[in-house]
C-alpha cells in the first residue's frame, strides 16, 4: 500500500501550486468496508527548512476536505512555557483562540525525514524539531465528549494482476513451448525438498526453501506487525461480529494444532519474523466465509521480508488447458477439493519462529504471540509445498494404484481435484483409492460433485462427503466453479457465468481503466466466447494505439464501440455448452477426427477446433473442443501472412489438444487462404523469413498432406476474426458444430488436395484489381514479388525455379536438372506477360472474351487488340501482308507504369549495346509495344548507369576569387609558389644523373628564383630553400603541390624555425614565420601561376640545351642566366609607340629592392662623412620614388588585367555538389567505365560560398578531389 499527501484544495489554488497530473483513489473512511471513489489532481509541493533552507520536494493529492474535525488549541499556559524554554512555534496559535483546520497531510513516508530532536516538555507534552519548525504532540488538559479520529486510508485501483492472468489464459495452448519445464535452480529447489521431506506423525514434515544466507540475516519486523495488529483492534472494536468470526477461526487454528503460543525463550530471541494479517470475506463461498490471509511481504524500511527469502520454487501444477480438456472427454465426471490443504503439512521446527504472528482473546488485554506449526497460504513457497509434497506422496501407490497414480499427477490443481471416468464403478473405484490415499497423509478430500446420480447415490452409500450432503436427491444443485468456469452437473453444461461481470459493469463507467478491469474479469480458457470478446480486445487495442488517458473520456467513435459491447454482455448467460464431448451418444465410435480452422482479417485472427465422431452405426456427429483469437498485430501485415500466422496457431493447439485428448485421431487442418495453404505445401527455404519462419514450424507441427482449403463461408474461424454478438453467437450452429458437410462423409468435402494453376493466380489477382466490376472471393499474392528484382534474366530464372517446383509436386516423374533449360524460361515469361496483362488490362480481357467492344476510355483501344491463341492480347495493326515475322505484326501490349515492362526495356537496352532511345524502341517492337514506349524508353536510359557513367560531365564552377596574397603588394618573393620541373640529364665523371630545378615563383611580382639539385630528396631541397631565403631573403606564405618532398619539408621546416627563435635574431624574425600552404591533389590549377612559369622556363632550356650533355656546375649557370631572361620578360602589354613607357617587369621589382624593408643595422647612419650621407640618403629617396611608380603601374596595368574570368573547354556541370551525392572519380584511365564510383563525405565551400572540393568516399578509401575530377550521377 502506498502512502498519499493530502492538501486541501482551496489551499492549492490560493499558492498556485503546479499540477503534475491526476490519481483515481478508492477513500475509505474508518468502519466503512465500501470505499468512496474520488479522482484527485496532483500537485507538486516544495518544503522549506527554516533552518538551513533545503527544500523538500512531495507531491499531494487536492482533496476538498481532509478532515471535519479541527485540531484544538492547548491553554495560553502551554504556549508560555515552550517560549520560556526556547521552543518557539512559527505559526503564533495564541493571536486566534479557534481551532485550526487541517491543511496539509504528509503521509508516513516523509515523517523521518522532517523530524529531528524530540524535546519532553512535561509529563503528556513533547515538543518535536521538525524541517518546518517546532511541534507540540501529546495530550490536551481539555476534554470532549467527543474523541474523533483522523484516519485515511487510499487505495489505488491495480488491474495488472487480473490483465496478467487474462493473458496468460488466453495464450494457454499456442506458446511457442506451453509445456512445464524446470527453470535455473529449479532441480536443486526440487532436490532439497526430497532430502528434507519427512512423514511425522501420520503428516509431512516440510521445510522453507530458504535463499543461501537469509535465515540467518531476515531482519525482525515485530514493530511493523504491532502497528498493523493495534490497527486490526480498532477495526474489532468497531465491528464485534467480525471479531467474533476471526475469534473462531483463530480458536480453531489452535484446536487442531495448527498454531501455538510461542515460548517466552524464543520470544527473547532477537530472530524470528511475525506476519500481519487480516479477514478477506467470501460470501459466494458455501464454506469458510470469512478466511484470514497472513501477509509474508511485510518488512521493516531498507530490510527484506520472509517471502523476499524464499524461492517461489518450480510450477508443479498441470496445464490447466489441459486439466479443462480432459475433464470433458469422459461420460462421468466429478470433482473434489482438499480441506484447508496447506495447514495439513507441518512446518520443520527451525521455521516456525519465522511464522509469528500477534493475537488476543480480549479486545482490552495485551496481545501474546502464536506461530504457526503448519505450512500457512500468504508465503510465496506455498503453493509449490503443496504441489511437491503430494508428488512425493502419490509415488508411494504408483505400484499398488497405478491407474490412479497417473489420474492424480495430472488432475490435482492447488487443492482442487478434477477428474473423469467412462462409467460409474470405474468412478467409484477412483473416489475410494483417491480418499484413502489422501487420507494416509491426514488429508480429506471433500465436496465431492458429479454429473452421475447412480454415482451421486453410491457415494452416500460409502459415506463419501458430497456438496450438498444434507440435500435430498430431487432438490435442484447449484453450478459450481471449475477452474474459474461455472459446471452445471445438474444438466452437465459448462459456461462462463457473467453475473459477476454484469454486476461490475452496472457502474455505467466509461475509460479505458474501467475497459480494462472489464477485460480483467473475463474467464475463458477454451474460448467459448472467442468471437464476442475479440471484439473488446480490438477496442483495447484502439485505447492503446489513439494513446488514450486512463481516466479520460472515451472517443465517440470507441465509446459507441463500448456501448454496443456492453449492451450486448447480458446475451452471454445464453452460451452453454455440453461438458462432454459425445453429448448423448452412448454407442462405440468406429473413427475420430480433429478438424481445426483458422482465418484471418486486418484486425484479428484466430483458430477453432471439433471433434468429429463417427458411431458403429455410421452416425457422425461434431463438438466443440476450444478455440483461440488474437488481435491483429499494429505493424501492417499483409492477409495472407496474417492468414499463414493463424494457421501457425492452429497446428500449436492442434498439437496441444491432441497430446492431451490421446485419441486415436486423424487431425485436419481447413484454411480458406489460398496463398497460405499453398507457402504451407511449399519449400520453407524458398521464402522470406517470416514466411519461412512460420512455415517451417507448422511443418514441423504437422503434414502438409493433413492441410485442406475450404470455402471462406464454411469456415467458422471466419467468426473470430470478424466478431460477433453474444445473442448471435449463442445462436449459430456453424460456430458450435463446424460446417455441414463435417456431417457428411469425406467425398463430400471440399476438394483438400486444390492444385492451382497459374491461371488461377492471375485470375485472383483479377478478381483483386477489378473489384468494382466483378465479384471478389480473396485478394490474391503473386508467390514471386517482382519488385525484389532488378533483372529480367533473374526473375525469369527464379520464376522457372517455382514451376519447377509446382510440377514436381504433382506428377511422379520429376524433374530433377540442376539448370533450367530454354523452355522454362520461355514458359516463365509467358506467364509473367500474361498475369501483367490480367492485371492491367483485365476488363479490356473480359470485354474481349464477350465479344463487345472495348470502351473509349480504354488507352489501348486505338490500337484494335485482340485475344490471340495464346490468350495474349496483341495488335491486330496493318501489316498483315507485310513480309515480317509474326511478333512484328501483332506485338505484344504491355502497360507502361508496370515493373516488368522496366525490366523488359532495361533487357532490350543493354542487348544492342547500351544504344540510344531509337535503337531500343526499334528493338522492342519486333516483339512489344508500349503504349508512350518512347516516355519510358527516355527514363530508362536516363537512369541507366552505365549510361550515366558514359554520359557524365565533370562538375565546374565559376573561377574563384584571386586570393588576397596574389592581388596584395607585397615586396618580391613575400608569397611563393614552389615546384619543380622534369628531370634534366647531367654527366659527372663520364656517368650520367638525373637533376631537377626548383622553381620558385613570387605571386604577386611574378618574379623567378631557379635552384638546381641533384634530387626530390627532402634534404636537397631543404638546402635550395635555404639558398634561396639565404639570396632572395624570408617569405611569409609558401604554396605548393602534395609532393612528398614538400610535405616532408613542412614537417622539418617547422624545426627548422624554432631553432632560429634565439634572444639574437628574436627582433628579426618575429614576423617571419613561413607558413606553407597545399593545394588540392590532382588540381595543378589551383597552383596556376607557378604552374604556368615551369613552361615558360622549359622552352629556353630546351633551346639552349639542345642535345648537349653539360656538367652540373654548367648548367646551374645556365639556369642562373635563364632565370635573369625570364624575370625580363614583360608583365604588361608592349606598345608599339616608341615613345610610350617600356613594359612592366619583375625584374624592375628586383633591381629596386625591398623598398621600406626594416633591416637590423642601419649602414647609412655608420657613414660619418656628412656630404656622402646627404648623397645617399638623396639616392634612397630617389629609388623609393622609382618603386612608388613601378606598383602603381603594377597596379594599373597588370593586376586590372586579371578580372577575366576563363572556362573549362569541356561542358561542365555547373551547381554545387551536395553531401552523399553519386560521383564518378576521374582516373588515370581514359575510359570512363573503369574510374571509381564515390560518394562525398564532406564538401568544402570557398568565400564565394560555391563548393571548390569535396571529400570522396570510394572503395578504396576516403580522397580530398577538386570537383572538377567528380562528374556527378544524379543518382540518390
Amino acid at each position: 500500500m502506498e502512502v498519499r499527501n493530502l492538501l486541501l484544495r482551496n489551499v492549492s489554488r490560493r499558492l498556485g501550486l503546479k499540477k503534475v497530473g491526476s490519481e483515481r483513489l478508492n477513500i475509505f473512511s474508518f468502519g466503512c468496508k465500501t470505499p468512496k471513489k474520488q479522482t484527485c489532481s496532483k500537485v507538486e509541493v516544495r518544503l522549506r527548512n527554516i533552518l538551513n533552507g533545503e527544500v523538500t520536494v512531495i507531491e499531494a493529492l487536492e482533496i476538498e476536505e481532509i478532515s471535519k474535525a479541527t485540531l484544538s488549541l492547548p491553554s495560553p499556559d502551554v504556549w508560555t512555557e515552550m517560549e520560556t524554554k526556547g521552543f518557539r512555534l512559527t505559526f503564533n496559535c495564541s493571536e486566534s483562540s479557534e481551532n485550526c483546520e487541517i491543511s496539509l497531510l504528509i503521509g508516513s513516508d516523509f515523517y523521518w525525514s522532517l523530524t529531528h530532536r524530540i524535546k519532553r516538555l512535561d509529563s503528556s507534552l513533547v515538543v518535536v524539531e521538525t524541517s518546518l519548525g517546532w511541534s507540540l504532540q501529546g495530550k490536551c488538559d481539555e476534554q470532549s465528549d467527543c474523541t474523533s479520529v483522523h484516519l485515511i486510508h487510499s487505495e489505488e485501483e491495480s488491474i495488472s494482476a487480473e490483465l496478467r492472468r487474462f493473458w496468460e489464459i488466453e495464450s494457454l495452448g499456442i506458446r511457442d513451448n506451453d509445456s512445464v519445464s524446470l527453470g535455473n535452480g529449479d532441480e536443486e529447489i526440487l532436490s532439497e525438498f526430497d532430502k528434507s521431506v519427512c512423514f511425522v506423525d501420520g503428516r509431512y514434515r516440510v521445510s522453507l526453501p530458504w535463499k543461501p544466507g537469509m535465515r540467518e540475516v531476515l531482519q525482525n519486523n515485530k514493530t511493523v506487525a504491532r502497528k498493523r495488529f493495534e490497527g486490526l483492534v480498532r477495526r474489532f472494536k468497531c465491528d464485534h461480529e467480525l471479531f467474533c468470526e476471526y475469534k473462531d477461526v483463530i480458536d480453531n487454528y489452535v484446536r487442531e494444532g495448527i498454531v501455538e503460543r510461542t515460548s517466552c525463550d524464543s520470544l527473547s530471541d532477537s530472530q524470528g519474523f511475525y506476519l500481519p494479517h487480516h479477514a478477506v470475506i467470501r460470501s459466494d463461498k458455501t464454506t469458510s466465509r470469512l478466511r484470514i490471509v497472513f501477509d509474508g511481504s511485510a518488512h521493516e524500511d531498507g530490510h527484506s521480508s520472509l517471502n523476499q527469502s524464499l524461492y517461489t520454487g518450480p510450477n508443479l501444477h498441470p496445464n490447466m488447458l489441459e486439466l479443462l480438456l480432459r475433464f470433458r472427454k469422459n461420460p462421468v465426471a466429478f470433482t473434489a477439493d482438499v480441506k484447508s490443504a496447506f495447514l495439513q503439512i507441518e512446518l520443520d521446527l527451525r521455521d516456525r519462529e519465522f511464522t509469528r504472528f500477534f493475537w488476543t482473546d480480549n479486545l482490552n488485554n495485551n496481545p501474546y504471540v502464536l506461530n504457526f506449526t503448519r505450512v500457512l497460504f500468504g508465503l510465496r513457497p506455498s503453493p509449490y509445498l503443496l504441489a511437491a509434497t503430494l508428488k512425493h506422496h502419490f509415488k508411494k501407490y504408483k505400484e499398488q494404484y497405478p491407474h490412479t497414480f497417473d489420474l492424480l499427477n495430472s488432475s490435482i490443481y492447488v487443492d482442487d481435484f478434477i477428474c473423469g471416468r467412462n462409467d460409474v464403478p470405474d468412478a467409484l473405484r477412483t473416489t475410494l483409492e483417491c480418499l484413502q490415499i489422501f487420507s494416509d497423509a491426514s488429508m480429506l478430500l471433500r465436496k465431492w460433485r458429479t454429473n452421475s446420480k447412480q454415482l451421486d447415490l453410491l457415494w452416500q452409500q460409502e459415506g463419501v462427503e458430497t456438496e450438498f450432503s444434507e440435500t435430498s436427491a430431487t432438490d435442484l444443485k447449484p453450478p459450481i466453479k471449475v477452474l474459474g468456469l461455472a459446471w452445471d452437473s445438474e444438466k452437465d453444461l459448462i459456461y462462463f457465468d457473467p453475473k459477476d461481470l454484469l454486476k461490475f459493469m452496472s457502474r455505467k463507467t466509461e475509460s479505458k481503466r474501467f475497459i480494462l478491469s472489464v477485460v480483467g474479469r473475463i474467464f475463458d480458457p477454451i474460448g467459448i466466447l472467442g468471437p464476442f470478446v475479440i471484439k473488446l480486445k480490438c477496442l483495447l487495442q484502439d485505447l492503446w494505439t489513439l494513446g488514450v488517458d486512463w481516466d479520460s473520456e472515451l472517443p465517440p467513435k470507441l465509446r459507441h464501440k463500448w456501448q454496443q459491447w456492453s449492451s450486448e454482455a447480458e446475451g452471454l448467460t445464453e452460451i452453454k455448452i455440453p461438458r462432454f464431448y459425445l453429448g448423448d451418444v452412448d454407442q462405440e465410435l468406429s473413427s475420430v477426427d480433429i478438424h481445426c480452422f483458422s482465418d484471418a482479417s486486418k484486425s484479428a485472427y484466430g483458430t477453432i477446433l471439433y471433434l468429429r465422431f463417427v458411431t458403429c452405426n455410421n452416425k457422425i456427429e461434431t463438438s466443440f473442443i476450444c478455440s483461440k483469437s488474437r488481435v491483429a498485430p499494429l505493424k501492417s501485415l499483409t492477409l495472407p501472412r496474417l492468414e499463414l500466422t493463424a494457421a501457425l496457431l492452429s497446428a500449436r493447439l492442434a498439437k496441444q489438444v491432441s497430446s492431451c485428448l490421446k485419441f486415436n485421431a486423424n487431425i485436419y487442418y481447413w484454411t480458406d487462404s489460398l496463398i497460405s495453404y499453398y507457402w504451407i505445401c511449399g519449400d520453407s527455404s524458398a521464402f522470406k523469413p517470416y514466411i519461412k519462419n512460420r512455415v517451417q514450424e507448422i511443418q514441423l507441427l504437422s503434414d502438409p498432406s493433413q492441410w485442406g482449403h475450404c470455402p471462406g463461408k464454411d469456415n467458422p474461424a471466419d467468426l473470430i476474426s470478424r466478431g460477433t454478438s453474444a445473442v448471435k453467437l449463442a445462436q449459430n450452429e456453424l460456430w458450435w458444430h463446424g460446417p455441414p458437410w463435417l456431417k457428411l462423409a469425406p467425398d463430400h468435402w471440399p476438394n483438400r488436395q486444390r492444385d492451382i494453376l497459374d491461371s488461377e493466380l492471375c485470375s485472383e489477382e483479377l478478381e483483386y484489381r477489378s473489384s468494382v466490376h466483378v465479384a471478389v472471393t480473396q485478394q490474391r499474392e503473386s508467390l514471386v514479388d517482382i519488385n525484389r528484382f532488378s533483372s529480367l534474366k533473374k526473375l525469369l530464372k527464379v520464376t522457372a525455379w517455382v514451376f519447377r517446383f509446382v510440377n514436381n509436386a504433382r506428377i511422379v516423374n520429376k524433374s530433377m536438372n540442376f539448370y533450367i533449360t530454354a523452355d522454362e524460361i520461355q514458359n516463365a515469361e509467358y506467364f509473367w506477360l500474361k498475369y501483367v496483362q490480367y492485371e492491367f488490362y483485365s476488363a479490356e480481357i473480359l470485354t474481349l472474351k464477350r465479344n463487345e467492344q472495348l470502351r473509349c476510355s480504354s488507352e489501348i483501344k486505338s490500337l484494335v487488340p485482340y485475344l490471340g491463341e495464346d490468350n495474349l492480347l496483341r495488335i491486330t495493326g496493318r501489316l498483315l501482308e507485310a513480309d515480317l515475322c509474326f511478333g512484328e505484326k501483332h506485338p505484344v501490349i504491355l502497360p507502361r507504369h508496370c515493373k516488368f515492362t522496366e525490366l523488359l526495356v532495361i533487357r532490350e537496352h543493354e542487348r544492342i549495346g547500351h544504344c540510344g532511345v531509337s535503337a531500343t524502341l526499334t528493338q522492342l517492337r519486333k516483339n512489344y509495344w508500349i503504349p508512350k514506349g518512347r516516355q519510358l524508353v527516355k527514363t530508362i536510359i536516363r537512369i541507366c548507369l552505365i549510361c550515366k557513367k558514359y554520359n557524365a560531365k565533370p562538375a565546374d564552377q565559376l573561377s574563384g576569387q584571386l586570393p588576397r596574397d596574389r592581388i596584395t603588394q607585397s615586396p618580391p618573393f613575400q608569397i611563393v609558389g614552389i615546384d619543380f620541373t622534369g628531370a634534366i640529364l647531367v654527366k659527372d665523371n663520364q656517368e650520367t644523373h638525373k637533376s631537377y630545378v626548383s622553381l620558385f615563383t613570387c605571386a604577386v611580382t611574378r618574379a623567378v628564383h631557379l635552384e638546381l639539385v641533384s634530387d626530390m630528396s627532402t634534404k636537397c631541397f631543404l638546402l635550395a630553400l635555404r639558398r634561396f631565403l639565404a639570396r632572395r631573403g624570408n617569405c611569409k606564405v609558401i604554396y605548393s603541390d602534395n609532393a612528398r618532398t614538400f610535405k616532408a619539408a613542412e614537417k622539418e621546416l617547422a624545426y627548422f624555425a624554432n631553432i632560429l627563435k634565439d634572444s639574437e635574431f628574436q627582433n628579426f624574425v618575429a614576423d617571419k614565420g613561413i607558413h606553407w600552404k597545399f593545394i588540392v591533389e590532382r588540381a595543378p590549377w589551383w597552383g596556376g601561376f607557378y604552374e604556368r612559369l615551369v613552361k615558360t622556363i622549359k622552352d629556353p632550356l630546351r633551346k639552349i640545351l639542345g642535345k648537349a650533355l653539360l656538367m652540373f656546375e654548367e648548367l646551374s649557370t645556365i639556369l642562373s642566366e635563364v632565370e635573369v631572361i625570364v624575370n625580363h620578360r614583360p608583365l604588361t602589354y608592349v606598345e608599339n609607340d616608341p615613345g610610350e613607357p617600356e613594359p612592366l617587369t619583375p625584374a624592375h621589382f628586383l633591381e629596386l629592392g625591398y623598398g621600406d624593408s626594416k633591416y637590423p643595422i642601419h649602414f647609412i647612419e655608420l657613414i660619418d662623412a656628412t656630404t656622402a650621407r646627404e648623397s645617399y640618403k638623396k639616392r634612397k629617396t630617389y629609388r623609393t620614388l622609382l618603386l612608388k611608380q613601378l606598383w602603381r603601374r603594377w597596379k594599373e596595368q597588370y593586376l586590372l588585367q586579371l578580372k577575366t574570368v576563363n572556362h573549362f573547354k569541356t561542358p561542365s556541370v555547373h551547381k554545387n555538389l551536395k553531401l552523399n551525392d553519386i560521383v564518378l572519380v576521374e582516373g588515370n584511365v581514359k575510359s570512363k567505365l573503369l574510374w571509381e564510383l564515390g560518394i562525398i563525405k564532406e564538401i568544402f565551400i570557398g568565400r564565394d560560398n560555391n563548393v571548390r572540393s569535396c571529400l570522396v568516399k570510394t572503395s578504396k578509401g576516403l580522397f580530398k578531389k577538386p570537383i572538377q575530377l567528380l562528374y556527378p550521377l544524379e543518382l540518390e
